[in-house]
Protein backbone atom coordinates (compact mmCIF):
# COMPACT_ATOMS: atom_id res chain seq x y z
CA UNK A 1 0.00 0.00 0.00
CA UNK A 2 1.98 2.90 -1.29
CA UNK A 3 0.18 6.25 -2.14
CA UNK A 4 2.12 8.04 -4.81
CA UNK A 5 1.61 12.00 -5.10
CA UNK A 6 -0.55 13.71 -8.41
CA UNK A 7 1.23 16.42 -9.86
CA UNK A 8 -1.71 18.69 -9.15
CA UNK A 9 -0.96 18.67 -5.37
CA UNK A 10 -4.44 17.14 -4.42
CA UNK A 11 -4.60 16.67 -1.17
CA UNK A 12 -6.72 13.48 0.23
CA UNK A 13 -10.06 14.53 3.11
CA UNK A 14 -11.10 11.60 5.02
CA UNK A 15 -14.64 10.02 4.47
CA UNK A 16 -17.59 9.67 6.22
CA UNK A 17 -18.81 6.50 7.77
CA UNK A 18 -22.05 6.99 5.18
CA UNK A 19 -19.74 8.69 1.89
CA UNK A 20 -16.78 5.23 3.06
CA UNK A 21 -19.87 2.72 3.17
CA UNK A 22 -21.39 4.21 -0.53
CA UNK A 23 -18.53 4.07 -2.24
CA UNK A 24 -17.80 0.27 -0.93
CA UNK A 25 -20.95 -0.49 -1.85
CA UNK A 26 -20.04 0.50 -5.31
CA UNK A 27 -16.93 -1.40 -5.66
CA UNK A 28 -16.51 -3.94 -8.58
CA UNK A 29 -15.38 -6.57 -7.34
CA UNK A 30 -17.22 -5.63 -4.06
CA UNK A 31 -15.33 -5.00 -0.84
CA UNK A 32 -16.72 -6.21 2.81
CA UNK A 33 -19.19 -3.92 4.40
CA UNK A 34 -18.62 -1.30 7.27
CA UNK A 35 -19.44 -3.39 10.44
CA UNK A 36 -17.34 -6.87 8.27
CA UNK A 37 -14.35 -4.18 8.50
CA UNK A 38 -15.04 -2.57 11.95
CA UNK A 39 -14.57 -6.58 13.00
CA UNK A 40 -11.74 -6.63 10.99
CA UNK A 41 -9.76 -3.21 12.46
CA UNK A 42 -10.58 -4.85 15.80
CA UNK A 43 -8.65 -8.01 15.34
CA UNK A 44 -6.04 -6.17 13.95
CA UNK A 45 -5.77 -4.08 16.96
CA UNK A 46 -5.94 -6.85 19.85
CA UNK A 47 -4.40 -9.53 17.48
CA UNK A 48 -1.37 -11.35 19.46
CA UNK A 49 0.86 -10.45 16.38
CA UNK A 50 1.34 -7.17 15.12
CA UNK A 51 0.82 -6.65 11.48
CA UNK A 52 1.48 -4.28 9.36
CA UNK A 53 -1.53 -2.14 7.93
CA UNK A 54 0.02 -2.64 4.52
CA UNK A 55 -0.26 -6.11 4.39
CA UNK A 56 -3.50 -6.07 6.13
CA UNK A 57 -5.34 -2.94 4.33
CA UNK A 58 -4.88 -5.61 0.48
CA UNK A 59 -7.28 -8.60 2.46
CA UNK A 60 -10.16 -5.24 2.82
CA UNK A 61 -9.67 -3.81 -0.66
CA UNK A 62 -7.72 -6.18 -2.21
CA UNK A 63 -4.93 -5.75 -4.83
CA UNK A 64 -6.15 -2.00 -6.00
CA UNK A 65 -5.31 -0.94 -2.67
CA UNK A 66 -1.64 -0.89 -3.59
CA UNK A 67 0.10 1.66 -5.27
CA UNK A 68 -2.79 4.51 -5.00
CA UNK A 69 -2.37 7.89 -6.09
CA UNK A 70 -3.39 10.54 -3.80
CA UNK A 71 -6.43 12.92 -4.09
CA UNK A 72 -7.65 9.81 -5.28
CA UNK A 73 -11.50 8.11 -3.82
CA UNK A 74 -9.24 5.37 -2.97
CA UNK A 75 -6.62 7.25 -1.29
CA UNK A 76 -9.17 8.32 1.03
CA UNK A 77 -11.46 4.97 2.03
CA UNK A 78 -7.70 3.81 2.81
CA UNK A 79 -6.96 6.48 5.02
CA UNK A 80 -10.49 6.47 6.30
CA UNK A 81 -10.14 3.07 7.30
CA UNK A 82 -6.35 3.47 9.10
CA UNK A 83 -7.88 6.66 10.76
CA UNK A 84 -10.41 4.17 12.09
CA UNK A 85 -8.08 1.12 13.04
CA UNK A 86 -5.79 4.14 15.09
CA UNK A 87 -9.02 5.40 16.93
CA UNK A 88 -9.73 1.48 18.12
CA UNK A 89 -6.36 1.68 19.23
CA UNK A 90 -6.18 4.81 21.42
CA UNK A 91 -9.82 4.23 22.79
CA UNK A 92 -8.52 0.18 23.93
CA UNK A 93 -5.43 1.79 25.30
CA UNK A 94 -6.45 4.98 26.63
CA UNK A 95 -9.93 5.07 27.17
CA UNK A 96 -11.12 1.79 26.93
CA UNK A 97 -15.27 3.16 28.20
CA UNK A 98 -15.39 5.05 24.90
CA UNK A 99 -14.70 2.03 22.07
CA UNK A 100 -17.95 1.14 20.67
CA UNK A 101 -18.36 -1.37 18.01
CA UNK A 102 -19.74 -0.36 14.51
CA UNK A 103 -22.64 -3.13 14.31
CA UNK A 104 -25.38 -3.61 11.37
CA UNK A 105 -29.18 -3.18 12.81
CA UNK A 106 -32.29 -3.91 10.58
CA UNK A 107 -35.26 -1.52 10.36
CA UNK A 108 -36.15 -2.08 13.39
CA UNK A 109 -32.98 -1.70 15.40
CA UNK A 110 -32.13 -5.23 16.17
CA UNK A 111 -28.69 -5.42 16.51
CA UNK A 112 -26.83 -8.21 13.91
CA UNK A 113 -23.48 -9.19 14.88
CA UNK A 114 -22.84 -11.23 11.47
CA UNK A 115 -21.15 -9.16 9.82
CA UNK A 116 -19.07 -7.83 12.46
CA UNK A 117 -18.48 -11.40 13.46
CA UNK A 118 -16.77 -12.17 10.44
CA UNK A 119 -14.61 -9.56 9.77
CA UNK A 120 -12.93 -10.29 13.39
CA UNK A 121 -12.28 -14.15 12.27
CA UNK A 122 -11.21 -13.26 8.82
CA UNK A 123 -8.79 -10.75 11.00
CA UNK A 124 -7.52 -13.76 13.36
CA UNK A 125 -7.48 -16.18 10.41
CA UNK A 126 -4.18 -14.03 9.18
CA UNK A 127 -2.33 -14.68 12.41
CA UNK A 128 -4.41 -18.17 13.53
CA UNK A 129 -0.82 -19.88 14.97
CA UNK A 130 -0.48 -16.91 17.15
CA UNK A 131 -4.34 -17.22 17.96
CA UNK A 132 -4.39 -20.90 19.21
CA UNK A 133 -2.48 -20.33 22.73
CA UNK A 134 -5.08 -17.76 24.25
CA UNK A 135 -7.88 -18.97 22.36
CA UNK A 136 -7.36 -22.85 24.13
CA UNK A 137 -7.32 -20.75 27.65
CA UNK A 138 -10.82 -20.70 28.19
CA UNK A 139 -11.07 -17.22 30.22
CA UNK A 140 -10.45 -16.02 26.90
CA UNK A 141 -11.71 -19.23 24.35
CA UNK A 142 -15.27 -18.87 25.58
CA UNK A 143 -15.90 -15.41 25.47
CA UNK A 144 -14.41 -14.98 21.90
CA UNK A 145 -16.69 -17.91 21.15
CA UNK A 146 -19.47 -15.20 22.40
CA UNK A 147 -18.15 -13.30 19.25
CA UNK A 148 -16.94 -15.75 16.57
CA UNK A 149 -19.64 -18.04 17.20
CA UNK A 150 -21.72 -15.52 15.31
CA UNK A 151 -19.53 -15.87 11.92
CA UNK A 152 -20.56 -17.45 8.94
CA UNK A 153 -16.87 -17.70 7.83
CA UNK A 154 -15.89 -20.49 10.22
CA UNK A 155 -16.74 -23.55 7.33
CA UNK A 156 -20.65 -23.85 8.39
CA UNK A 157 -23.37 -22.11 9.65
CA UNK A 158 -23.56 -19.71 12.75
CA UNK A 159 -23.15 -21.59 16.03
CA UNK A 160 -26.54 -19.51 16.90
CA UNK A 161 -28.33 -21.37 13.61
CA UNK A 162 -26.97 -24.63 15.05
CA UNK A 163 -28.55 -23.73 19.01
CA UNK A 164 -31.71 -25.67 19.68
CA UNK A 165 -32.12 -24.03 22.94
CA UNK A 166 -34.05 -21.13 22.78
CA UNK A 167 -32.48 -19.53 26.18
CA UNK A 168 -29.28 -20.44 24.65
CA UNK A 169 -30.22 -18.80 21.13
CA UNK A 170 -31.27 -15.64 22.75
CA UNK A 171 -28.60 -15.05 25.25
CA UNK A 172 -26.07 -15.47 22.36
CA UNK A 173 -28.25 -13.65 20.51
CA UNK A 174 -27.58 -10.66 23.07
CA UNK A 175 -23.73 -10.99 22.99
CA UNK A 176 -23.42 -7.82 21.08
CA UNK A 177 -23.93 -5.91 24.53
CA UNK A 178 -20.70 -7.47 26.05
CA UNK A 179 -18.75 -7.58 22.71
CA UNK A 180 -16.91 -4.22 24.04
CA UNK A 181 -15.90 -5.63 27.32
CA UNK A 182 -14.45 -9.16 25.32
CA UNK A 183 -12.58 -6.93 22.80
CA UNK A 184 -10.95 -5.07 25.94
CA UNK A 185 -9.82 -8.02 27.78
CA UNK A 186 -8.36 -9.83 24.18
CA UNK A 187 -6.56 -6.67 24.14
CA UNK A 188 -5.09 -6.91 27.41
CA UNK A 189 -4.19 -9.84 27.49
CA UNK A 190 -2.54 -10.24 23.94
CA UNK A 191 -0.69 -6.90 24.65
CA UNK A 192 2.77 -7.96 25.68
CA UNK A 193 2.92 -10.62 23.14
CA UNK A 194 1.48 -8.13 20.27
CA UNK A 195 3.98 -5.49 21.63
CA UNK A 196 7.22 -7.93 21.34
CA UNK A 197 6.57 -9.39 17.90
CA UNK A 198 6.56 -5.37 16.90
CA UNK A 199 10.75 -5.60 17.73
CA UNK A 200 12.71 -6.96 14.84
CA UNK A 201 13.97 -10.57 15.64
CA UNK A 202 18.02 -9.38 15.36
CA UNK A 203 17.47 -6.95 18.22
CA UNK A 204 16.98 -10.12 20.39
CA UNK A 205 20.44 -11.55 18.91
CA UNK A 206 22.62 -8.81 18.12
CA UNK A 207 25.63 -9.71 16.24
Amino acid sequence: MKFKRRSTGSKTRLLSREQLAIWLDALDPPAAGISTIDGFLAAMAVSPRFIEPEAWMVTILGERARNVLEGTRMAAAIRSILARYEQICDELAESPETYAPVYMRTDDGEVLLEEFANGFFTGMRLALDAWTPFVSDPEIGYPLAMLVGHSSQTGGPTWIDQLADPAAKGALADAWRVVPNIILMVHDRCYETRTDSMIPADLFNPS
